[in-house]
């Protein structure tokens, strides 16, 4: 059994070889029993940060070693013959999982360190302990033989971006980027556009008060044997998501010593 290539342009503009494991490989693979971790964790273990640095696995998947009874598995079609992975390859239904749980078993114990996929967040309560844990990954990460892309690599920042969302000591910002790509976005046409939207609104959800309420005629768009009609409640809807997201604040870090609400 061969997998044809695929060639998948970066954001570099550097290729990523991959192999089509649609029809072959990932119908037939037992699911992994292991979840990618929730932003909401991630973001309750960096409290307390004044300085982060964020640190880029080079290639993700491909540092992790295949075993050879699967490397046949994954034999793919080239022009110039057939070749194996030796290395976990790109677009297998369960590397992300494989992956996820390698890395936080290797970043297990090292305080505040949070991890997702490739992407690793190191913080410091202060100046000294931020030189502490930003020493102790690098080391572990040496130890297990992974290497990290230093291009994409940022040091003792006040801010970084870490998936989609801007992180300092007061908390977390929207990204302006996206946020400008949701402002700037034209009233969608159909439900496939309409789901686009609601994607990417969704995953700023957490800034938006209310955000069900306020997207519930978008919602109802949604349902099965719905005929599509974009009515004056839903173009009022789709402007008031736009601007609460705009006008929306920082979430800051919980902290428990601070009074309860009354």
């Amino acid at each position: 059994m061969g997998h044809f290539i695929i060639p998948i342009v970066k954001k570099d503009g550097s290729l990523r070889i991959c192999g089509d494991f649609k029809v072959t490989v990932n119908p037939v693979l037992c699911a992994e029993q292991y979840s990618l971790p929730h932003f909401d964790d991630l973001f309750a273990g960096l409290a307390g940060g004044q300085k982060f640095s964020k640190i880029d696995l080079s290639q993700a998947y491909l540092q992790m070693h295949i075993n050879e009874k699967s490397k046949e598995l994954f034999t793919t079609v080239t022009h110039k013959g057939l070749y194996r992975y030796c290395r976990l390859p790109f677009r297998i239904t369960s590397a992300p999982v494989l992956f996820q749980r390698a890395m936080d078993q290797i970043l297990c114990g090292l305080p505040g360190v949070q991890c997702y996929l490739e992407d690793i967040l190191v913080p410091g309560r202060n100046e000294e302990d931020h030189l502490k844990n930003l020493e102790a990954t690098p080391q572990r990460l040496e130890e297990y033989g992974l290497r990290v892309r230093k291009d994409k690599c940022e040091f003792f920042q006040p801010s970084v971006e870490y998936l989609g969302r801007i992180m300092d000591a007061a908390g977390l910002h929207k990204a302006p980027a996206n946020v400008k790509a949701i402002v700037e976005a034209p009233p969608p046409r159909n439900v496939s556009q309409l789901c686009s939207f609601l994607g990417i609104l969704n995953y700023y959800g957490m800034f938006i008060s209310q955000v069900a309420t306020l997207l519930k005629p978008l919602h109802e768009l949604l349902g099965q044997n719905k005929t599509w009609k974009w009515t004056e409640a839903c173009y009022v809807a789709f402007n008031k998501a736009k601007d609460a997201l705009l006008n929306s604040e920082v979430l800051t870090h919980f902290n428990p010593s601070l009074p309860a609400m009354s």
